[in-house]
């Protein structure tokens, strides 16, 4: 079901992103403007830049999350499978040696658990929810990135639209037109340039983040599940 909800998800943002690419290109080619795409970007200002940086940082962090947050390597099947299997016939040493070479987060969390084997009580569970914390945190990390990324690519095309606008202002008083209003009305939509482009590379990044933040969440809840599945046989093969 999880994964259901996160292809639903995935759709849902592919089809923004098909929407703006469309809405971008109609800009670029229609009759009234004659501007393309790279006109509006030179009208918009020196911080257009900036915001152009920005998307290319989104961009970046997407493809890096997109491949960090892939499941075979995160939770690799065959490590499931062969920690399971040395945890039925009790074989901790090797079990331990298997997480410490590992380099999934699976092998890392199973890894915190079985280090406590050997205490009584529900010590490898409790350590189990120590490491489970820590890979998380992890997991998320780089989903930072996107997530300041859609909180500064608003502020710069607020902050091109203000500059633009005491620009547009400026040129008015000072050629004594202002019963010229083509004149200010050019100006405010040069200025309202650097918000629109701000705002189209927040909203995939506001999209993007949280739905890499499910994935990291619905990977730990999978792997904490399959961590206690081993603890539990673990217990049982120490007991033999």
């Amino acid at each position: 079901m999880a994964q259901v909800r996160i292809k639903a998800v995935w759709a849902a943002a592919a089809g923004v992103l098909v929407a703006g690419a469309a809405w971008a290109q109609g800009a670029a080619t229609t009759p009234n403007t004659g501007q393309s795409l790279e006109d509006l970007f030179d009208r918009g200002g020196p911080l257009m830049w900036p915001i152009l940086l920005c998307s290319v940082v989104m961009v970046a962090f997407i493809f890096e999350r997109w491949i960090g947050l892939r499941h075979s390597r995160i939770f690799p099947a065959k490590l499931h499978e062969r920690l399971l299997g040395l945890a039925r016939e009790g074989r901790l040493d090797e079990a331990r040696e298997v997480c410490r070479t590992g380099r999934s987060e699976f092998a890392r969390l199973v890894g915190g658990g079985l280090a406590r084997a050997e205490a009584d009580g529900f010590e490898m569970e409790a350590g189990l929810e120590e490491e489970g914390g820590r890979v998380l945190y992890n997991l998320r990390s780089n989903c930072k990135p996107l997530a300041i990324v859609a909180d500064v690519a608003p502020l710069l095309g607020l902050m091109g639209t203000v500059t633009g606008m005491i620009k547009a202002f400026d040129v008015v008083a000072k050629s004594n037109a202002l019963g010229r209003t083509e004149l200010l009305a050019e100006g405010i939509s040069e200025a309202l340039l650097t918000t629109a482009f701000g705002m189209a590379v927040a909203v995939p990044s506001v999209i993007v983040y949280h739905i890499f933040r499910i994935r990291a969440d619905n990977l730990l809840r999978e792997m904490e599940d399959a961590a206690l599945e081993i603890v539990a046989a673990m217990r049982k093969g120490l007991k033999r």
